[in-house]
């Protein structure tokens, strides 16, 4: 289903910039509609076209109510879109300084033709006034630095294993036989003759030595590769952002909460001694600061200490951060009571 969101603006250049950011945030173009009119925008009057707020108010009062504002040289910005879209338009045009909550419900004709698809959108242009007395949620965002570790690439060692040649020699002996003959002359008797006039044959074997080469394949020496792991420490240093929420509260006129630049100052005497000495930055406790001027500006001149302020206040800060009471309760208590005894003053 969508809705409208009509949004009333001081000028047309403050409502121009919020539509250059819904636009940019992703609506679409033609989902933005601005109108204006009088001397102090220079606006043709063909932007207050009749069809126009006949479709958005029909016949009802609003229509009259916002003609009177954009004479004055006001601006109206009407957002439709999504509900999400719509929430979002609602926003952003509060925390421009628009006026969101004076629209009006449309005539039944109106509505009926924009559920039709007649109008330029399915919407209810009373949805803001629809929203009096509901709360608006302010998220508070702080970066938390998160480390981690990866492997990264530092060299490479390479230990290759080849086969080189390189020329042996050895001396070795080698026996060889011969066989010899001689005659000696000799003058001796024979036993048996006829023994001796028989034939025969002696033979005797040579024998020499060759050399026989083979080669055996032995361990002589390892080569072990292998890593040392070394750790080292790294101071690792860097700024995470946080959204910190002013209250600034005004009562006919005369600023009520709110630091002024006597308070800044010394509140950064008053962290210097005791807030930095915690590890808190002054950005973590300024925010604290403006809570303890909040908590002053609520009741001035109640006269009540601390004792009986600080379960309210505990509640209410503990709303908002929780778990941190105890952080910055200090900076709190210092700036409510600054603020006390300067109003005594």
């Amino acid at each position: 289903m969508r809705k409208t969101v009509v949004g009333t603006f001081d000028s047309r250049e403050d409502a121009e910039q919020v539509a250059a950011l819904l636009i940019e945030r992703g609506l679409d173009r033609h989902d933005v509609d601005l109108r204006s009119t009088g001397a102090t925008t220079g606006t043709s009057s063909s932007h207050e076209s009749t069809s126009w707020w006949e479709w958005l108010f029909g016949e009802s009062e609003d229509r009259s109510y916002y003609s009177e504002r954009m004479d004055r040289g006001e601006a109206i910005l009407a957002v439709t879109t999504d509900e999400d879209g719509a929430a979002r338009a609602r926003r952003l045009m509060e925390s421009s300084g628009a006026d969101v909550d004076a629209g009006a419900q449309p005539s039944p004709e109106t509505g009926q033709a924009m559920r039709e698809g007649a109008g330029p959108g399915d919407m209810t242009a009373g949805a803001a006034a629809g929203r009096q007395g509901s709360e608006e949620v302010l998220p508070v965002v702080e970066e938390h630095l998160r480390i981690g570790k990866r492997p990264v690439a530092r060299g490479t060692v390479r230990v290759y294993s080849r086969v080189a040649e390189r020329p042996v020699e050895e001396r070795v002996p080698l026996r060889e036989e011969h066989v010899r003959v001689e005659r000696r002359p000799v003058d001796r008797p024979i036993g048996d003759a006829g023994a001796a006039f028989r034939e025969g044959v002696i033979e005797i074997e040579e024998t020499a030595e060759e050399v026989v080469v083979a080669k055996e394949a032995r361990v002589v020496e390892e080569v072990v590769v292998n890593k040392d792991v070394d750790e080292r420490v790294e101071d690792v240093r860097d700024r995470v952002r946080r959204t910190e929420i002013d209250v600034e509260r005004t009562q006919g006129g005369t600023e009520r909460a709110g630091a002024s630049q006597g308070d800044d100052a010394d509140f950064r005497r008053h962290w210097t001694e005791t807030g930095r000495p915690r590890g808190l930055s002054y950005e973590q406790s300024e925010g604290a600061y403006h809570f303890g001027l909040e908590l002053a500006g609520d009741a001035p001149g109640d006269g009540r200490d601390w004792s009986a302020v600080e379960p309210e206040a505990r509640r209410r800060w503990e709303e908002r951060n929780p778990g941190t009471w105890g952080r910055f309760m200090d900076s709190i208590r210092y700036a409510w009571e600054r603020a006390g005894r300067r109003r005594a003053a």
